[in-house]
């Protein structure tokens, strides 16, 4: 099936190509709490891996304990680990929240890539994804207990494009509130097939008895969504104008950085509505900084913050094309002030429209 997306469609899964992280991964996951990056967890004690181009260890990318590969967009990718012999059923999965629950009778275009890392000494013929109301965590590292929504079975275990980034695809006609999402290997070693790589240069103890697959861009989209009839609105303004200067309210940052803060969202998410709304406006963003710091410290941040702002549109579904960025570092105040306030008062992201 070839999905025609909407212009104004949102992708409902976080972190949808694992470019976020709480820290950048360095080898192996051994955390215990769950937590694998910003919007993903392990709802088994099984423990996902993320990598990433930061990373200067065994994590990094393209080459890391587990293979060689690019990402398929971005910097970064998850792993995980979804058949090890000798009848082991040791598998790991990744889980996330949705950003919003499925609409009962809504019909959804879902659709992630995976591929088998170079590094494995098996390659096994499915994948599976679970869609639920619920994240179903278990006290355990064996087959998941709930059987998958879909579940991708190749012909074969090993065929031309095993070692490829491989595309797994459906629609799915929402039961109504559905808001997590799984991604693994749902069957037991009984019923997966497999295939022993002789050619793998697999040294890592359990990768030379397992099969190892990277995750990445996983979607999931509305397909049948009816674009509103009124304008979103955007609270605090009665109606948004091209050609308008608009402040962004409430865009947090921690002090000398350039990441979103989570409680960015909110406001984010409305003015995100208002693009949808107006496919046919261009985006302008400018990002602005206090006057502490040099003037080329304070460019280069507010160049980076407005991008990071540009990002997130993106990544929630917004032509990169439509947006254009810039920083003013701390060359326009708002406020003459000395004091926190005014600080806070001129450390803003502008947003401005204009016609195609």
């Amino acid at each position: 099936m070839v999905a025609s997306f909407p212009s104004f469609a949102q992708n409902l899964v976080p972190n949808p190509s694992f470019e976020d992280f709480f820290a950048c991964p360095g080898s192996y996951n051994y955390s215990t709490t769950g937590k694998v990056a910003p919007g993903w967890f392990s709802p088994t004690t099984g423990t996902p891996d993320l990598f990433n181009q930061c990373s200067k260890g065994e994590a990094a990318v393209p080459a890391n304990w587990a293979g060689v590969s690019k990402a398929l967009s971005g910097k970064g990718y998850a792993g995980i680990f979804v058949y090890v012999i000798p009848n082991k059923n040791y598998r790991e999965y990744l889980q996330a929240e949705l950003v919003q629950p499925l609409e009962k009778g809504g019909e959804y275009y879902v659709e992630f890539y995976f591929k088998l890392s170079s590094f494995s000494k098996y390659s096994i013929d499915r994948i599976g994804f679970l869609l639920s109301d619920s994240a179903y965590r278990t006290a355990g590292d064996r087959p998941f207990p709930i059987r998958p929504t879909y579940e991708l079975v190749m012909s074969k275990p090993y065929n031309r494009t095993t070692g490829l980034w491989n595309k797994c695809a459906f629609t799915h006609i929402s039961t109504g509130g559905e808001k997590f999402l799984t991604i693994g290997n749902f069957s037991t070693d009984e019923k997966t097939r497999s295939f022993n790589l002789t050619f793998s240069k697999a040294k890592e103890p359990m990768l030379s008895k397992a099969a190892y697959f990277y995750i990445d861009d996983v979607k999931i989209i509305r397909l049948d969504e009816p674009k509103p009839q009124k304008p979103p609105v955007v609270a605090g303004y009665k109606e948004i104008e091209v050609n308008k200067t608009y402040v962004l309210k409430n865009i947090f940052f921690n002090f000398d950085s350039y990441e979103l803060l989570e409680n960015s969202f909110s406001e984010l998410n409305e003015w995100l509505q208002v693009i949808k709304f107006r496919s046919k406006w261009k985006v302008e963003l400018t990002g602005h900084t206090d006057e502490r710091g040099t003037d080329e410290y304070n460019l280069k941040l507010s160049k980076q913050r407005v991008e990071s702002v540009a990002a997130y549109l993106i990544k929630m579904g917004i032509d990169g094309n439509r947006i254009t960025t810039k920083g003013e570092g701390k060359s326009k105040p708002l406020s003459l002030g000395k004091d926190e306030a005014a600080h806070a008062i001129n450390r803003r992201v502008e947003i401005r429209f204009s016609e195609k």
